[in-house]
Protein backbone atom coordinates (compact mmCIF):
# COMPACT_ATOMS: atom_id res chain seq x y z
CA UNK A 1 0.00 0.00 0.00
CA UNK A 2 2.92 2.00 0.66
CA UNK A 3 4.93 1.55 -2.38
CA UNK A 4 1.42 2.50 -4.15
CA UNK A 5 1.33 6.06 -2.20
CA UNK A 6 4.90 6.98 -2.99
CA UNK A 7 5.38 5.69 -6.63
CA UNK A 8 3.32 8.87 -7.95
CA UNK A 9 5.68 11.08 -5.89
CA UNK A 10 8.68 9.00 -7.18
CA UNK A 11 7.78 9.74 -11.26
CA UNK A 12 6.83 13.59 -9.92
CA UNK A 13 10.18 13.59 -9.22
CA UNK A 14 11.78 12.05 -11.81
CA UNK A 15 9.80 14.11 -14.29
CA UNK A 16 11.10 17.43 -12.83
CA UNK A 17 14.87 15.81 -12.67
CA UNK A 18 14.31 15.71 -16.08
CA UNK A 19 12.98 18.92 -17.27
CA UNK A 20 16.17 21.22 -16.55
CA UNK A 21 17.87 18.15 -18.70
CA UNK A 22 15.92 19.13 -21.32
CA UNK A 23 15.88 22.90 -21.42
CA UNK A 24 19.98 22.64 -20.98
CA UNK A 25 19.60 20.31 -24.50
CA UNK A 26 17.36 22.87 -26.05
CA UNK A 27 20.12 25.48 -25.12
CA UNK A 28 22.73 23.97 -26.79
CA UNK A 29 21.60 24.14 -30.29
CA UNK A 30 23.93 26.75 -30.92
CA UNK A 31 25.00 27.56 -34.37
CA UNK A 32 28.22 29.53 -35.40
CA UNK A 33 29.64 30.80 -38.97
CA UNK A 34 32.94 31.39 -40.47
CA UNK A 35 32.15 34.53 -42.10
CA UNK A 36 29.74 33.19 -44.46
CA UNK A 37 25.74 31.49 -44.56
CA UNK A 38 26.03 28.70 -47.18
CA UNK A 39 22.90 28.47 -49.88
CA UNK A 40 23.54 24.46 -49.62
CA UNK A 41 24.47 22.94 -52.99
CA UNK A 42 21.69 21.69 -55.41
CA UNK A 43 22.24 19.42 -58.77
CA UNK A 44 19.06 20.37 -61.59
CA UNK A 45 18.44 17.79 -64.20
CA UNK A 46 17.57 19.88 -67.09
CA UNK A 47 16.56 17.89 -71.22
CA UNK A 48 20.39 19.18 -71.86
CA UNK A 49 22.54 17.92 -69.20
CA UNK A 50 23.15 19.11 -65.44
CA UNK A 51 23.57 21.91 -63.82
CA UNK A 52 25.43 22.07 -59.76
CA UNK A 53 24.55 25.24 -58.52
CA UNK A 54 26.16 26.49 -54.62
CA UNK A 55 27.22 29.72 -53.14
CA UNK A 56 27.08 31.37 -50.19
CA UNK A 57 25.80 34.63 -48.57
CA UNK A 58 28.86 36.95 -46.89
CA UNK A 59 29.14 40.86 -45.45
CA UNK A 60 32.65 41.80 -44.56
CA UNK A 61 33.07 40.43 -41.20
CA UNK A 62 29.12 40.33 -39.93
CA UNK A 63 28.78 36.36 -39.80
CA UNK A 64 32.37 36.01 -38.34
CA UNK A 65 31.73 34.93 -34.85
CA UNK A 66 27.85 35.58 -35.12
CA UNK A 67 26.47 32.79 -32.93
CA UNK A 68 22.70 31.63 -33.08
CA UNK A 69 21.19 30.17 -30.22
CA UNK A 70 17.70 28.46 -30.13
CA UNK A 71 16.84 28.58 -26.81
CA UNK A 72 13.75 30.58 -26.98
CA UNK A 73 10.55 31.01 -29.10
CA UNK A 74 12.79 32.93 -31.47
CA UNK A 75 15.98 32.74 -32.60
CA UNK A 76 18.58 34.68 -30.72
CA UNK A 77 22.09 36.36 -32.53
CA UNK A 78 24.73 37.53 -30.53
CA UNK A 79 28.25 38.55 -31.46
CA UNK A 80 30.00 38.31 -27.88
CA UNK A 81 28.05 40.01 -25.14
CA UNK A 82 26.17 41.75 -27.87
CA UNK A 83 23.21 41.31 -29.34
CA UNK A 84 22.39 41.26 -33.19
CA UNK A 85 18.88 42.05 -34.43
CA UNK A 86 19.45 42.85 -37.92
CA UNK A 87 21.86 42.11 -41.41
CA UNK A 88 24.51 44.95 -42.15
CA UNK A 89 23.94 47.48 -44.37
CA UNK A 90 24.52 45.42 -47.88
CA UNK A 91 25.62 41.21 -48.60
CA UNK A 92 27.32 40.04 -51.21
CA UNK A 93 25.01 36.38 -52.32
CA UNK A 94 28.00 34.59 -54.19
CA UNK A 95 26.51 31.81 -57.29
CA UNK A 96 28.44 29.34 -58.62
CA UNK A 97 27.25 27.72 -61.43
CA UNK A 98 28.72 24.18 -62.96
CA UNK A 99 27.09 23.07 -66.26
CA UNK A 100 27.91 19.42 -65.43
CA UNK A 101 27.10 16.68 -68.18
CA UNK A 102 25.22 14.27 -65.69
CA UNK A 103 27.44 11.81 -66.95
CA UNK A 104 30.61 11.35 -69.13
CA UNK A 105 28.97 9.72 -72.20
CA UNK A 106 26.83 12.87 -72.77
CA UNK A 107 27.72 15.17 -75.43
CA UNK A 108 26.30 18.70 -74.75
CA UNK A 109 25.83 21.23 -71.69
CA UNK A 110 23.59 23.10 -70.48
CA UNK A 111 22.67 26.00 -73.07
CA UNK A 112 22.85 28.70 -70.35
CA UNK A 113 26.51 28.56 -71.34
CA UNK A 114 28.18 29.34 -74.47
CA UNK A 115 31.33 30.01 -74.23
CA UNK A 116 32.51 32.39 -71.53
CA UNK A 117 28.64 33.76 -72.34
CA UNK A 118 26.20 33.13 -70.24
CA UNK A 119 22.43 33.50 -70.34
CA UNK A 120 20.96 33.69 -66.96
CA UNK A 121 19.05 36.38 -64.91
CA UNK A 122 18.78 36.84 -61.09
CA UNK A 123 15.58 37.88 -58.84
CA UNK A 124 16.01 38.20 -55.14
CA UNK A 125 13.54 38.66 -52.80
CA UNK A 126 13.67 38.71 -48.53
CA UNK A 127 10.91 36.65 -46.79
CA UNK A 128 9.44 36.87 -43.65
CA UNK A 129 6.97 34.04 -43.13
CA UNK A 130 5.02 33.67 -46.13
CA UNK A 131 5.56 37.16 -47.71
CA UNK A 132 8.32 37.97 -50.16
CA UNK A 133 9.62 41.59 -50.40
CA UNK A 134 11.30 42.28 -53.84
CA UNK A 135 14.79 43.68 -53.97
CA UNK A 136 16.85 45.02 -56.92
CA UNK A 137 20.20 43.70 -57.36
CA UNK A 138 23.17 44.11 -59.26
CA UNK A 139 25.11 40.97 -60.53
CA UNK A 140 28.67 40.59 -61.75
CA UNK A 141 29.26 37.29 -63.47
CA UNK A 142 32.67 35.52 -64.69
CA UNK A 143 32.61 32.56 -67.07
CA UNK A 144 35.13 29.77 -66.54
CA UNK A 145 35.86 26.84 -66.17
CA UNK A 146 36.99 23.87 -63.94
CA UNK A 147 37.58 19.86 -64.05
CA UNK A 148 34.70 17.66 -62.54
CA UNK A 149 33.93 13.77 -62.47
CA UNK A 150 30.64 13.46 -63.32
CA UNK A 151 30.58 9.68 -63.49
CA UNK A 152 32.71 9.23 -60.19
CA UNK A 153 34.44 6.66 -62.44
CA UNK A 154 37.81 8.55 -62.98
CA UNK A 155 37.10 10.08 -66.22
CA UNK A 156 37.81 13.93 -65.67
CA UNK A 157 35.97 16.24 -68.19
CA UNK A 158 36.23 20.12 -68.55
CA UNK A 159 32.91 21.95 -67.38
CA UNK A 160 32.07 25.62 -68.14
CA UNK A 161 31.39 27.22 -64.77
CA UNK A 162 29.40 30.81 -63.98
CA UNK A 163 30.57 33.00 -60.65
CA UNK A 164 28.25 35.76 -59.92
CA UNK A 165 28.33 37.99 -57.46
CA UNK A 166 24.91 39.33 -56.18
CA UNK A 167 25.02 42.69 -53.84
CA UNK A 168 21.87 42.80 -52.25
CA UNK A 169 20.35 45.79 -49.68
CA UNK A 170 19.81 44.44 -46.37
CA UNK A 171 19.82 47.96 -44.05
CA UNK A 172 17.18 47.29 -40.98
CA UNK A 173 15.96 43.48 -42.10
CA UNK A 174 15.55 41.04 -39.43
CA UNK A 175 18.33 38.50 -39.22
CA UNK A 176 15.77 35.99 -38.73
CA UNK A 177 14.61 37.03 -41.74
CA UNK A 178 15.66 34.50 -45.39
CA UNK A 179 17.19 35.51 -48.37
CA UNK A 180 15.78 34.12 -50.98
CA UNK A 181 17.44 33.89 -54.98
CA UNK A 182 15.59 33.01 -57.84
CA UNK A 183 17.62 31.67 -60.49
CA UNK A 184 16.18 32.01 -63.83
CA UNK A 185 17.03 30.90 -67.82
CA UNK A 186 17.41 32.61 -70.85
CA UNK A 187 13.44 32.43 -71.09
CA UNK A 188 13.16 33.91 -68.11
CA UNK A 189 11.77 30.47 -66.31
CA UNK A 190 12.91 29.44 -63.51
CA UNK A 191 15.67 26.88 -63.11
CA UNK A 192 15.76 27.02 -59.22
CA UNK A 193 15.24 28.79 -55.85
CA UNK A 194 18.12 29.59 -53.15
CA UNK A 195 17.54 30.23 -49.76
CA UNK A 196 20.00 31.36 -46.57
CA UNK A 197 19.27 32.35 -43.33
CA UNK A 198 21.92 32.67 -39.93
Amino acid sequence: MNRRRALPGILAALLAGLLPVAAQARAKNNQTYDGAVSFGSQLLYLDEGCLSVDGAIASGSFFENLKRSDSGIQPEYRKGNELVTEYPESLTASIRIIGNQCNAASGAHSPIFNGDAYSLSFEVDWKNGFELSRVPVTARCAGSSVLINPSGDGDIITAPLLTCQLTVASKGVPLANHLIVSVLGSDGKLLTRLSAAP
